[in-house]
């Protein structure tokens, strides 16, 4: 019941906007916007018709009863007669990328498709909760209720346009289009409450949450390791190879927009390799940092921390071994985040919100009908914003510290970082399956973390990726940098050295990419300028600024 009064709530709240919006404006201007409103449910309803069709056409699917396992199909088959559900029709992908999902119009036509690669990754009863999840989806019409709030939006944006071109409209447009946009984020809340259901109906029907879970853990790491064996294969595989990963990459791309999970949602669990310990402390920071939810904003699925959180619950309600145990933290922690919270996202916000002001300036002056905005002043703004900015994100001296202990830090966050010095092993560049590209991957005697190498320089990450990033691989070395948490946990390299084998160049057209071991080492250090550009950067914005105003 209570995922039905939520849908509901954000439903309302979009349509709320939509005509709130349209009443001021036909009050104000007597138009009419039936043309708009007509070519928007038209292209909605055409979408939420032709779209089974399309996804079978675009999509080699394997109808075969035989192509799903007996111990699975039977399950199905179980189900839908325990649910009073049509029996649905499951479909198989060959794709290495774990993930399922349901189309269909209602329940008469809707089917489920789950790829190969989700079939060997996961045991038969963990397949069994994720086809349950799927099914949830078609049980609770989820297709035709997204289809309805994704046309909210649509009128929005019509009105925006509409009214745009109406003498004193400027404030009616403005207003709709920034709904346009608050309802672009409404709808992807109401997704993102759609899969907590689903979850919820299969954690109820198999009895079973702890293997929902375990499944959306293994389903998170698969899709990164697919993910990173399609960048190895562009780089380093043969014309054959290249053209079938590409077509593999788009094909799990493709189902990952419709699946029980996204790369953006699961990318922290990189590290984790499945195990429920290191799973479980990786995730912890996705529980109780505030800026967890604000990453989660643009996301279809919820991030796989909450997901796991909501089905433990289930578990301890069933009074059930839980499969991932998540630490809980502290309330006065999360109190004290939270506190924090709000001058962070300040500082984050402050040079886009000078930069947006002083590109659209013109623009806003005039269909608002305000003062002229100081583009001088504005700049002043940004680069006085930015600069501030750039001091609170690279601040701190570096001290000696553990992987294993960064990643159960639960403070830290893109905006505020731990300066920290990490010695250990090159494993990997950028994600696992994924060896060649600025980006590594260190791991010390107690875990793993990436390392971004970050430049504002033009071709800079291209040039150490093609020199001497690859060196770096299998190498011991220090690392200098700022440890910070997004959707996954890294540290900003500032600086990385290790004492490498000496390589001189072969005779290829390109010398760089012809290197050879020449059987002796030399230290190698590699630096980071990104802060120091943009600090210059923003002062040029002050520098440019200060001129406008005295000039």
């Amino acid at each position: 019941m209570k995922f039905l009064v939520r849908s509901l709530l954000v439903l309302f709240a979009l349509y709320g906007m939509v005509f709130a919006i349209g009443d001021v404006m036909l009050v104000s201007h007597q138009l009419s916007l039936w043309w708009g409103i007509v070519f928007s449910v038209a292209v909605i309803g055409l979408q939420f018709a032709t779209s089974p069709w399309v996804i079978e056409h675009i999509l080699s699917i394997d109808w075969a009863p035989d192509a799903l396992p007996e111990v699975n199909r039977a399950f199905v088959e179980q189900l839908c007669r325990e649910r009073g559900l049509p029996q649905i029709q499951v479909g198989v992908i060959y794709s290495g990328t774990p993930n399922a999902f349901a189309f269909g119009r209602v329940r008469s036509d809707a089917k489920v498709v789950v790829t190969e690669g989700l079939l060997k990754a996961l045991t038969p009863e963990e397949a069994n909760a994720v086809l349950a999840h799927e099914i949830g989806h078609i049980e609770h019409y989820d297709f035709a209720v997204m289809a309805v709030a994704a046309l909210a939006p649509l009128l929005l944006y019509q009105i925006y346009v509409w009214t745009s071109r109406v003498r004193n409209g400027g404030t009616i447009a403005w207003t709709a289009y920034a709904c346009y946009w608050i309802g672009q984020f409404l709808v992807l809340t109401l997704n993102r409450t759609r899969e907590y259901h689903a979850d919820h109906y299969a954690a109820m029907v198999t009895r079973a949450p702890g293997e929902l879970s375990s499944a959306l853990v293994k389903i998170a790491y698969g899709m990164i390791r697919a993910d990173g064996e399609y960048k190895e294969s562009l780089q380093k595989g043969s014309t054959a190879d290249k053209s079938y990963q590409r077509a593999q990459h788009q094909l799990g791309s493709t189902i990952a927009l419709m699946g029980i999970a996204n790369l953006r949602s699961s990318e922290s669990l990189a590290v984790a390799i499945a195990d429920p310990a290191r799973a479980a402390a990786v995730m912890r920071w996705d529980l109780v940092n505030p800026w967890a939810r604000f990453y989660e904003l643009n996301s279809t699925h919820p991030l796989t921390a909450l997901r796991v959180r909501a089905l433990n619950a289930q578990s301890t309600e069933m009074h059930q071994q839980i499969a991932y145990p998540l630490p809980a933290g502290q309330a006065s922690d999360r109190k004290l985040q939270f506190l924090h919270f709000p001058l962070q996202f300040v500082i984050w916000a402050g040079p886009w919100v000078f930069g947006l002001l002083w590109l659209f300036s013109h623009r806003i002056t005039h269909q608002l009908g305000l003062p002229g905005l100081s583009t001088g002043w504005l700049l002043i703004g940004l680069g006085a914003t930015w600069t501030g900015r750039i001091a609170y994100r690279y601040h701190g001296s570096f001290k000696p510290a553990a992987i294993g202990d960064l990643l159960e830090d639960t403070e830290v966050s893109q905006m505020k970082p731990r300066a920290v010095e990490l010695r250990g092993e090159i494993v990997g560049n950028g994600m696992p399956g994924y060896y060649w590209s600025a980006d590594l991957v260190l791991r010390d005697d107690s875990g793993m973390v990436f390392l971004l190498y970050r430049s504002s320089i033009p071709f800079a990450r291209f040039f150490f990726a093609i020199t001497d990033a690859g060196r770096f691989i299998g190498e011991k070395v220090t690392v200098t940098g700022w440890y910070r948490r997004g959707l996954r946990p890294y540290v900003e390299l500032s600086q990385i050295s290790g004492n490498l084998p000496r390589m001189y160049s072969g005779s290829g057209p390109i010398s760089m990419l012809n290197n050879k071991d020449a059987g002796e080492r030399e230290l190698v250090t590699h630096r980071s300028y990104s802060r120091w550009i943009q600090g210059a950067g923003a002062a040029i914005a002050t520098a440019a600024g200060l001129v406008m105003l005295f000039s």
